[in-house]
């Protein structure tokens, strides 16, 4: 396998196949990787010369045919993959080797040497590994980290002497009458530090003439930091802001140090600024009068730290009204429900009665309605991980489309465009109403009022040519939601920040700069992908790509089955109601036993347990999750599977998260809900199978 034959073109053409294969095979000697190839029976059939000089085999080892576990025992045997059995080492990598994966790792042998091994299945059966030698490589990785802890050292030691320089420096700025002359020898070096630290420092006479400032000066004004020099306090100012700070210069020529917060429009932008102005009042002689002669004026930029503080508040109120919400919600669904309930049945019971009847059904439809926008809002304000959910994007859309028309106003016009054929999607509901508002009053900001607002949700197939220029996306069939105004634009410098956190175009407290970044992440953690279109007076359209999802057959099942005949939702089981409210307690009694089921009553947890603790059969325990006495509709769950390991769960709630806290193989009824609802679920529930039996509490608790 070593032979360079030298031949002309001409003859290569004439070569049979085996020449060339002869020719092939003694070319991989001249390569500077180790190669082996074997066949589909792991018996070695090809190699070049640097694999046994890479791997120190002895050429009386290395032959056709050889087994590959003779190879692996001889490297066991040399201590290759450390202590332990010989033939437990290379039947593991046998049964390794058998499943001809593709795979790639580094191993480092008993003398040092690193090797990466790289190995990929051949079309025809066997097996190619590619070995290299990377030891000089690692050894040169090793040395550079080593360098960039020396430096990373280095730096700490120069940021701590920057330090002490500064603490060095107020002490000489306190004493600089009575050093003055320290004060020229070091004159380069303050400059270093003070043009250096964040902040603006300047120094104003007593008639309010700037005598020194720092470079921060032309970076914050964008003018030569000279031009300040000489002019009176207040000139580069507008001329507001000037008379307001004007006074508080007086306060520090007055003797008395005072500060001041206060919006500043500046070339690179609005910022919110912190000033501090204080006395200079030199050091004199004993038995002399200290008087001031001029003042500092040290200005900080707030403006990101503001914007954080605005942040964290929003962060907390948008916590607190979801707890609020949260604990209401319960409360407000169990009146929903008895609502909901008793309308339905004054609805059947006044058929007979037109009038009667049709006011019933009007007051029906506002339960509903009032149903609706609770858990819209529930939706809109919880804080948790994401939930996602199988969603039909053109119900999503005409839901959110109900919200923006009151958010919105009269002066902008709402389109909504939805393809007919539109995929399925799978992402967190919540988040997704949350994304796609966030977005729409984003644009109604962009309108300053009028315009036209468009969502639309259609098809696309993102091919390999559009993932080439969006490395992050994968190619595959994705459901695009656009939302598109008539505002006035993005420039492209705006456009390229739109995602950072805290980045906002908005006036200073209009805006936190959370809100397209909250939208990337979501979207990102639901495995799509965003993208902003804008041009300047034209408007903007934000796209947010999501996975087509594709339903299952069980999910396709439950989608269908979502109208019910009222023979299916009749029953003879037992059911052990559970509800401390006494009207939602009633209602749910009354309409299980119109559908044919048997009904016991329990006001609480306790009474459930002497229930089941009486030795009559029950065939479903049906219970609020929240409910006084010391014993939650979770725990009883628990505690009736203990019980009757066959028995059936279907647990109800109104609270938004309920579903995030339910015990394995329990059932969720969302309150509010109407008899039909309820009917639907208990025998969903109880057409279930059984659930498995368990000793003891599992990880459900």
């Amino acid at each position: 396998m070593c032979a360079s034959p030298n031949r002309p073109a001409s003859e290569l053409t004439a070569m049979s196949d085996a020449e060339l294969g002869e020719w092939t095979l003694a070319s991989l000697d001249y390569l500077h990787e180790a190669i082996s190839i074997i066949d589909q029976d792991l018996r070695l059939q090809v190699w070049n010369r640097r694999f046994v000089e890479l791997l120190d085999f002895p050429s009386t080892l290395v032959r056709v045919g050889l087994p590959l576990v003779e190879l692996f025992r001889f490297n066991a045997q040399r201590g290759e993959y450390g202590p332990g059995d010989i033939d437990a080492q290379a039947q593991a990598r046998i049964e390794l080797a058998e499943l001809f994966q593709s795979h790639c790792f580094e191993r480092t042998r008993p003398n040092g040497q690193v090797l990466e091994i790289r190995g990929e299945p051949l079309a025809g059966g066997g097996f190619i590994t590619i070995y290299e030698d990377i030891t000089a490589r690692k050894q040169a990785e090793a040395e550079l980290r080593d360098s960039h802890e020396r430096l990373e050292v280095r730096v700490d030691e120069r940021t701590a002497e920057l330090l002490a320089l500064n603490t060095q420096l107020a002490r000489e700025v306190e004493e600089r009458e009575r050093i003055s002359a320290a004060l020229r020898e070091s004159e380069n070096r303050i400059r270093l530090i003070t043009d250096t630290v964040p902040v603006l420092i300047g120094y104003l006479d007593a008639e309010q003439r700037y005598r020194f400032v720092n470079q921060k000066y032309a970076e914050w004004f964008g003018v030569p930091a000279e031009t300040f020099l000489g002019r009176t306090f207040g000139e580069m100012l507008e001329p507001t802001l000037a008379r307001r700070l004007l006074n508080y210069v007086a306060v520090a020529l007055d003797g008395r140090s005072t500060h001041v917060e206060y919006d500043l429009i500046t070339p690179v932008g609005r910022m919110y600024v912190r000033a501090y102005f204080i006395p200079h009042v030199p050091r004199h002689l004993e038995g002399e009068d200290e008087q001031v002669v001029g003042c500092f004026v040290l200005s900080e930029d707030l403006t990101e730290y503001r914007q954080t503080q605005m942040a964290l508040n929003q962060a907390q109120k948008l916590k607190a009204v979801g707890q609020l919400t949260g604990g209401v919600a319960h409360d407000f669904n169990n009146l929903l429900t008895i609502i909901l309930g008793n309308l339905a049945a004054l609805e059947e019971g006044l058929r007979d009665n037109p009038e009667l009847h049709k006011s019933a059904h009007t007051a029906m439809n506002a339960a509903r309605r009032g149903a609706d926008l609770t858990r819209r809002l529930l939706a809109f304000s919880r804080q948790q991980a994401l939930q996602p959910r199988l969603l039909a994007p053109g119900q999503q859309l005409q839901e959110i489309a109900e919200l923006l028309h009151r958010a919105l106003g009269a002066s902008i016009e709402l389109e909504t465009a939805v393809e007919s054929t539109v995929w399925n999607i799978r992402v967190d509901p919540g988040q997704l109403t949350n994304a796609v508002l966030n977005l729409a009053i984003n644009a109604r900001d962009a309108m300053s009022g009028s315009g036209r607002l468009r969502i639309e949700a259609h098809n696309v197939t993102l091919d390999d040519d559009f993932t080439a220029r969006y490395p992050d996306v994968t190619p595959g069939d994705y459901v695009r939601l656009a939302v598109s105004d008539t505002g006035r634009g993005m420039t492209p410098e705006v456009l390229e920040r739109a995602f950072e956190p805290f980045f906002t175009t908005k006036e200073l407290g209009a805006g936190t700069g959370l809100g397209l970044s909250m939208v990337y992440g979501f979207i990102k953690q639901s495995g799509g992908h965003v993208r902003i279109r804008s041009q300047l007076d034209i408007g903007t359209t934000v796209e947010l790509y999501l996975p087509r999802h594709a339903l299952r057959a069980d999910e396709a099942m439950i989608a269908a089955g979502t109208t019910w005949d009222e023979s299916r939702l009749r029953g003879r089981e037992m059911v052990l109601l559970v509800e401390d409210d006494p009207d939602i307690r009633q209602f749910v009694a009354r309409s299980l036993t119109a559908f044919g089921y048997k009904v016991r009553e329990s006001a609480d947890g306790r009474e459930a347990l002497t229930a089941l603790a009486s030795g009559a059969s029950f065939d479903l325990l049906l219970s609020d999750m929240t409910m006084p006495g010391g014993i939650s509709g979770h725990e009883l769950a628990l505690e009736a599977r203990r019980r009757r390991p066959g028995i059936r769960v279907l647990l109800m709630s109104g609270f938004a998260d309920a579903a995030s806290r339910l015990p394995a193989d329990c059932a969720l009824l969302e309150k509010p809900f109407r008899k039909q609802d309820l009917a639907r679920a208990v025998r969903l529930t109880l057409d279930r199978p059984a659930p498995p039996i368990q000793t003891q509490f599992g990880p459900a608790e």
